[in-house]
């Protein structure tokens, strides 16, 4: 039976099971807490001493009552650990003291009725606290496990119990079980395991207990009345009947249907698993419901914690709902605004998240603390407690007219306070001014280090500053003269004022001046400045004493730049302030000494004030209705296009007009190519033109020098068609211009073929008779740019036949392109081996070698030349890039043979062609080029045409000695009488011896 007594407060229980790790950095954001006198009070180590925590003040005197449900009584000492309530006095108590108070509940108490008999061991007395809403009001405690054991052990009836305690916190208190009734001992149904005061609230005339354990941990609200000595209760046609929905979990008032009537709303953390929270009315001795909301996501515990407050001002309570196991990754918790329309119409305004810190269980605790910083509105703590690894932290928002202020002002962590505090945040209290200085302060829990903080609220500052500037500036007429110089100036006249409540002594405040505030901020140039000590500054800096609610004003000369082109915009001033030196006046209290105050928030915006004026415009029309009219032309040079890769300047013509108002602010823009770059630009006459890159291909010129006068012209001639009045659309052709060339290689140059060569000198194909001559052609394509080539095509002709209708000689065995870079198509010979099949007679051959004709020329230029023609298509190449065609050939030498010429000459073509998208170089390198190589017959004939030409030799010789003999014979030539002849010479001889002999005897 006491397991399921536990099973209730299963969720809040498991704050006190864990395992405590303390972090040692924290980040503190705080607004107007004051975490530098942090008061802590102590309770008995683990009595869970800050559980719940209530500020009280009665007369003069403030205190921090602390619930610790798990501490020993000294006033019921036989019991165990029944739990206590702890008052702490805040003024007068160097030592932060605190002392059990007496609840009267010690023997001699009278029955709590005919069957009851009350067991307070483990009651978790101080579970909750309230205060009556008014002056000098009074105090309940709880103890929700407190026990009716009158029927024996074994029907423990959990009803809870509930003290009235005075507002002195001592007399007489009155005792509250309004899940009692006589004779009644079933536990579970209807009221038996009631649990009530789990938590309660306390109005002018109502006593609010939540029940989440009655009707078998349904749960119902316990309203008791205390003017009329009654209770109300739901209707349960308005409840919906789910079990363990713990209906009154947390419970909470407010004006939600009419400023005039107070409602009640409940939460029922775990209705359908998702939670739910109910408004009821009070209706007679009933409660109506008049509004429901149901949470969003399973085991979030939406319903858990409950504030009514009135955030916006409007007299009419709005709604804040926890639920905070609301899971990203893990329980970081999250609260729903709910916006009173009246009538019970509640409409949701928005979510709250903290930090969204991991595990944090933000919304554990919200709890109204009241206008902290004195601007009207309502504000909320709402706690953390296991963010930073359970140290705890407790965020403050702030009501506005439009409800709340989304943006937290003050995040405060207990690791900022006591790096020992745990679960900081799990207990918080408000809306008590502590230390007399006209500010609510609050009081927040820590459980798990038994300690309890009272943060005080420090005094806020409303500062008000006045920028005075002139309606509009007139540049055309200077206002003031430096020396020769004829400047515009006007008047910049900053005031500032302070208030606020209860400020002691005076403040010093520090602020900057800052002119053309929005320009800096763009890290531009200002337009305006100012003059100090002979030199032009932007901003202008000052400190002040002030006494408040008296103003104080400056007054500084504004100086316009005589180069300023912006003439359109406005010049923003700002004055930027913050807190100097405080000087505190009056008693000093050695216990809460006086806060030093702060600046009011601005809701997360620079503490700072703008005001702007403008440049005065002189036009016709209100809206200045300039006529600009914008014409050009590009001038290029010799070529009408653009080389991509090449390097050439382009000038573009520029000629603006304006014939209408004054032209403001005027500017050309120029949006090019990437692949052009800005130079510069010359303007015709000065008229104050300036260009400037804002990106790499864009350019900007402002005209106008601060603006462009009516019926003027201006030419402007940057270096770097479609015509409107005020847009010029002018295009370049942007071409790939190259300048190809192609160069050649053959191997071998030459070689021998005839019968004579040995045939191991060439190749045979496989199952062919001929004899091939293997030859390797190279062709290298050369890009000289300047621009990439995207493609081309080159074209190789080779002189295929010997004759128009002879036989091909040429066969193709590869062609490759290095690299991949592209791809030939294929020409394969059917027929690689043709050779003449007519039988020669010998007398051919004999014919042949002997009519052996000089050189023969075969050349594809040359018409009515068969050629064999190989295409290869190539890829894109870069500038100063080669691409090289490998072809492997074949020749036939037997058709050679059969040719009458003692060497042929072949004069092999090459010819390379750019793709469509890209243009010749004029007057380049040349795109073709030749190769020559020769085939030489051997000259020796055949071996039996040797034979057969010494055979024939000698029989022509033969024939031809017969046909002179016949000849001669047929002259006579051997018919002459030779002997006769002979003598006669002889003696003939002899006499003409004899006669030169007497002639010498004579001498």
């Amino acid at each position: 039976m006491r397991q399921r007594m536990g099973h209730v407060l299963n969720q809040k229980r498991s704050l006190l099971d864990v395992l405590c790790v303390y972090l040692s950095v924290s980040v503190v954001h705080s607004y107007n807490i004051d975490l530098e006198h942090a008061v802590v009070f102590r309770g008995p180590d683990s009595s869970f001493f800050g559980y719940s925590v209530l500020e009280h003040y009665h007369d003069n005197t403030r205190w921090v009552l602390v619930g610790a449900p798990k501490a020993n009584s000294s006033y019921s000492s036989s019991l165990h650990t029944p739990g206590a309530v702890f008052k702490c006095r805040v003024h007068s108590n160097p030592e932060r003291r605190c002392t059990e108070m007496n609840l009267g509940r010690g023997p001699g108490v009278p029955s709590c009725g005919k069957t009851c008999q009350g067991d307070r061991d483990d009651e978790w007395m101080g579970v909750s606290l309230a205060r009556q809403d008014i002056p000098n009001g009074k105090i309940l405690a709880c103890a929700h496990r407190w026990k009716n054991v009158f029927y024996d052990s074994e029907l423990i009836l959990p009803h809870g119990y509930c003290s009235i305690i005075p507002p002195t916190l001592q007399g007489r208190t009155q005792a509250l079980i309004p899940c009692y009734e006589d004779y009644k001992q079933k536990y579970g149904e209807e009221h038996g395991s009631c649990q009530a005061g789990i938590a309660g609230v306390f109005t002018e005339e109502l006593v609010v207990m939540g029940a989440p354990g009655s009707y078998y941990w349904t749960g119902t609200v316990k309203v008791y009345n205390l003017t009329s000595n009654t209770f109300y209760n739901p209707n349960k046609e308005d409840i919906d009947s789910h079990r363990y929905s713990y209906l009154g979990y947390a419970v909470t008032t407010g004006h939600f249907s009419s400023p005039n009537i107070i409602d009640v709303a409940a939460g029922a953390p775990q209705h359908s698993g998702e939670g739910k929270v109910y408004i009821f009315r009070i209706n007679g001795v009933s409660l109506v419901k008049i509004f429901q909301a149901s949470g969003t996501m399973m085991g979030s515990y939406f319903g858990s914690s409950l504030c009514g407050v009135d955030l916006n001002r409007d007299g009419l309570s709005d709604l804040l709902v926890g639920a905070p196991m609301h899971s990203t990754l893990r329980d970081e918790g999250q609260v729903s605004v709910y916006l009173s329309k009246g009538n019970g119409v509640m409409e949701e305004a928005g979510l709250l998240n903290g930090d969204n810190a991991y595990s944090a269980h933000f919304g554990e605790c919200i709890t109204a603390i009241g206008d902290i910083d004195d601007d009207g509105y309502q504000d909320v703590a709402i706690g953390a407690p296991k963010e930073d690894d359970y140290s705890g932290a407790v965020y403050i928002y702030h009501g506005d007219a439009t409800g709340i202020v989304t943006k937290y002002s003050m995040r405060v962590s207990g690791q900022s306070i006591n790096p020992a505090l745990q679960m900081f945040g799990q207990s918080i209290s408000g809306n008590v001014d502590m230390d007399s200085n006209g500010y609510p302060d609050i009081t927040i829990g820590a459980f798990m280090a038994d300690s309890v903080v009272l943060l005080r609220s420090r005094p806020v500052i409303t500062v008000d500053v006045s920028i005075y500037l002139p309606v509009s500036i007139n540049i055309s007429v200077p206002q003031c003269h430096e020396g020769p110089q004829h400047l515009n100036c006007f008047n910049a006249r900053v005031c500032l004022l302070f208030r606020g409540k209860h400020l002691p002594g005076q403040i010093e405040l520090l602020y900057n001046l800052t002119a053309d505030v929005d320009k800096r901020q763009r890290s531009q140039s200002s337009r305006v400045y100012f003059i100090q000590n002979g030199a032009q500054i932007s901003f202008m800096s000052n400190e002040l004493s002030l006494d408040i609610n008296r103003e104080d004003c400056q007054q500084y000369t504004a100086y316009v730049k005589k180069d300023v082109k912006d003439v359109f915009t406005a010049i923003t001033f700002e004055v930027a302030y913050t807190l100097g030196k405080h000087v505190v006046n009056g008693h000093l209290d050695k216990d809460l000494p006086a806060l030093t105050p702060v600046l009011r928030w601005r809701k997360g915006d620079q503490m700072a004030a703008k005001n702007e004026t403008w440049f005065e415009r002189n036009c016709l029309s209100d809206d200045c209705a300039a006529d600009l009219r914008l014409h050009g032309k590009l001038l290029l040079h010799v070529r009408s296009h653009l080389a991509l890769g090449g390097v050439r300047n382009v000038s573009l013509n520029v000629t603006i007009s304006n014939a209408g108002d004054d032209a403001y602010d005027t500017n050309i823009y120029f949006n090019f190519s990437r692949d052009v770059f800005y130079i510069n630009y010359w303007q015709k006459e000065e008229k104050g033109i300036s260009c400037g890159l804002v990106a790499l291909d864009f350019l900007q010129c402002s005209v106008g020098f601060p603006f462009m006068r009516a019926k003027t012209k201006v030419w402007l001639l940057p270096v770097m068609h479609r015509l409107l009045d005020n847009k010029l659309d002018l295009s370049i052709p942007l071409v790939h211009e190259v300048d190809t060339a192609i160069t050649g290689l053959v191997t071998p140059t030459s070689f021998l073929y005839g019968n004579s060569i040995d045939a191991s000198r060439f190749i045979q194909l496989e199952d062919m008779e001929c004899n091939f001559q293997p030859l390797n052609f190279t062709f290298q394509v050369i890009n000289n740019g300047p621009s990439r080539l995207p493609g081309s095509i080159v074209d190789i002709r080779i002189p295929n036949r010997l004759a128009g209708n002879g036989a091909d000689m040429f066969h193709i065995m590869d062609t490759q392109v290095a690299g991949g870079q592209g791809n030939c198509t294929p020409h394969r010979n059917p027929q690689p081996c043709s050779i003449s099949q007519d039988r020669e007679s010998i007398f051919h051959t004999i014919f042949a070698f002997f009519t052996k004709s000089g050189r023969r020329v075969l050349d594809c230029d040359r018409p009515g030349r068969a050629c064999l023609t190989i295409s290869c298509t190539l890829g894109s190449q870069s500038k100063e890039e080669v691409v090289s065609i490998h072809v492997k050939l074949l020749l036939n030498t037997e058709i050679l043979k059969r040719d009458s010429s003692s060497l042929i000459q072949f004069v092999t073509r090459g010819n390379v062609r750019v793709d469509g998208r890209a243009i010749e170089v004029p007057q380049g390198l040349s795109e073709d080029t030749s190769l020559v190589f020769e085939a030489l017959h051997s000259q020796e004939p055949r071996g039996y045409v040797v034979g057969w030409i010494i055979a024939i030799s000698l029989l022509v010789g033969i024939l031809i000695f017969l046909l002179l003999a016949v000849l001669l014979w047929k002259m006579g030539f051997f018919r002459r009488r030779y002997q006769e002849i002979i003598e006669a010479e002889k003696n003939r001889k002899d006499r003409a011896d004899e006669s030169w002999d007497w002639v010498e005897k004579n001498h």
